[in-house]
């Protein structure tokens, strides 16, 4: 697999050699940042002064949740979940939205300036991270580039069930986790996850430290990658769970190897658990003792996002993950090198990861393309081009155009298919003027104390653009979701009895309601203004209601 700790930058220990990686280094950079950005670009350039862009490229509820903690955090060291109608305690703490909150207040930037700014920190971040790995555990020059590449560019195969989509004249492209599955793709996750960008950095980073303290005998990179795990602890804890099992399991293998305990080694893993461990816990105790939290994490698997079955990988993880499997031997478990043993135990466990009976399984994807990225770069060099050059060598070059087409194909898609969604200008991606004056009226008229019911689509702004607790906002983070979001339906019914739709305003102490005119609501709730209903705002196609409490039953 040529891997190795000892002598892995001896290549570029010239002048020649180290300019030469810097413009390689470079113009990688360039490329993964100017491609990532272009979603983001075209979203404001589509947008007039009737349609507002948001300023996230995909995934809105999940966004919307976390900016919710954001304008939380901004103020207070802890925050409520603001996502449901129920009143609780402020009680969960996430570092990277306490400072990208923190940074907010003190510079007047807004949240879709934050996100932008948050993904190139994030985006850097994750490129200088699988450098500075790949400098440690691959000593050949053309492998680790190789690996760099398809770290960062490589996708999966999901393209395929888009052509299928369109062949077969699909209303919806089948097995969606298989194209948009976001953990397992760096460059999907550069555009559009900086959170998860952030999280994969620090995986990668302490995997570096963790080479780096063993080739040094320096506890000092064991301290380092203890506070980094820390920090990863704080901000996305689920992934303490595959630092805790590859480092664990290296620890065993190189044990087993050497026939004599690693006692250097084991005294890092204590070091890292010790300063990591506590952030962890925290997590733990909230989601056990918490009955918000609890419930949160309990609604997981609304959103239906499990690991795709074993079969579909090969999809999901694409021609890198398929050189991967057909480069990997068992005997790299035993390899003198710790950087080899390090990246075959990181890619064999990701198997039992990513199947953990957990709710959040696909979360521990998230880290899996560094091993297969290594692997498959050593597949190409060492197998595959070999192979070609002696035997078909006029098809080198149209064999490794393929090879590389099939690999990036996905993320080509991705970013044309922001550019297509994007044109619509439609929901969640864009706000009607009246939706976005509705939401700043909002900030200026209610409190912690109100509850805001409305569609979903609109609900999950109204936690990240004021301080009101919505009543329908996010799969998870609202209790008892579809049961809200069947409520929602029933008060903007005209069929619904008005006793029915008084008894859920009043169950849950609703002080505003907003619909928009596709929601189809005013013939429900017109007839109630001027008894317990009154008109607060109205602008384009967005109305809002204040509820007067004391003309509801127990008001």
């Amino acid at each position: 697999m040529a891997v190795t700790t000892s002598a892995a930058s001896a290549d570029i220990a010239t002048p020649a050699a180290r300019s030469h990686e810097r413009v390689f280094m470079i113009l990688v950079w360039a490329l993964a940042l100017i491609f990532s950005s272009l979603p983001v670009l075209a979203g404001y350039l589509f947008a007039t002064s009737e349609y507002q862009f948001v300023g996230i490229v995909y995934n809105m509820p999940d966004h919307a949740q976390y900016f919710a903690w954001m304008r939380d955090l901004a103020h207070e060291p802890l925050a409520p979940n603001r996502l449901t109608p129920e009143p609780n305690a402020p009680a969960f703490f996430n570092l990277l939205w306490w400072t990208v909150g923190r940074i907010g207040a003190l510079t007047g930037l807004e949240y879709a300036a934050l996100w932008s700014g948050l993904r190139l920190v994030a985006a850097v971040a994750v490129l200088a991270a699988g450098y500075a790995f790949l400098s440690l555990a691959v000593a050949d020059a053309q492998q680790r580039r190789l690996a760099y590449l398809i770290f960062i560019f490589g996708g999966g195969l999901g393209f395929i069930w888009v052509i299928v989509k369109y062949v077969y004249r699909l209303p919806e492209a089948p097995f969606p986790f298989n194209i948009y599955t976001a953990e397992a793709n760096t460059f999907w996750i550069i555009t559009a996850f900086p959170h998860f960008g952030m999280a994969l950095a620090l995986i990668v980073a302490m995997m570096a430290l963790l080479l780096q303290a063993m080739r040094t005998g320096r506890y000092r990179y064991a301290v380092a990658c203890g506070v980094l795990g820390a920090i990863l602890g704080l901000q996305h804890a689920y992934d303490l769970i595959t630092i805790y099992a590859v480092m664990g399991s290296f620890g065993l293998l190189v044990w087993l190897r050497d026939r004599r305990f690693p006692a250097f080694l084991f005294r890092c893993g204590l070091i890292v658990f010790a300063l990591s461990a506590p952030a962890a816990a925290y997590l733990s105790a909230l989601v056990l003792l918490d009955p918000t939290w609890g419930k949160k994490l309990s609604q997981f698997d609304n959103a239906g996002a499990w690991t795709p079955p074993p079969w579909e990988l090969p999809i999901l993880l694409g021609v890198p993950f398929l050189l991967a499997l057909f480069h990997f031997r068992p005997r790299a478990l035993q390899s003198r090198s710790d950087g080899e043993t390090l990246v075959a135990v990181w890619f064999v466990l990701h198997f039992v990861l990513a199947y953990l009976p957990v709710k959040f399984q696909i979360h521990l994807l998230l880290g899996w393309q560094m091993p297969i990225a290594i692997l498959a770069a050593a597949a190409l060099a060492t197998r595959v081009i070999p192979w070609l050059q002696q035997r078909r060598s006029l098809l080198l070059q149209p064999a490794l155009a393929l090879l590389f087409t099939l690999i990036v194909a996905t993320n080509v898609y991705l970013v044309v298919w922001r550019f297509v969604d994007f044109r619509r200008l439609e929901a969640p991606y864009y706000l009607t003027r009246g939706e976005a004056e509705s939401l700043v009226w909002l900030e200026a008229h209610t409190t912690a104390g109100d509850v805001v019911l409305a569609d979903l689509e609109y609900g999950q702004h109204v936690p990240v653009r004021s301080d009101a607790r919505a009543f329908l906002a996010h799969w998870a983070g609202t209790l008892d979701f579809f049961g809200k979001k069947a409520m929602v339906r029933e008060v903007f019914d005209p069929i619904v009895s008005d006793a029915r739709r008084q008894e859920i305003l009043s169950s849950y102490g609703v002080t505003y309601i907003v619909v928009r005119e596709r929601d189809q609501a005013r013939a429900a709730l017109d007839p109630a203004v001027g008894r317990y209903l009154t008109v607060a705002f109205s602008e384009g196609d967005t109305t809002i209601y204040r509820v007067t409490a004391a003309h509801l039953p127990n008001g």
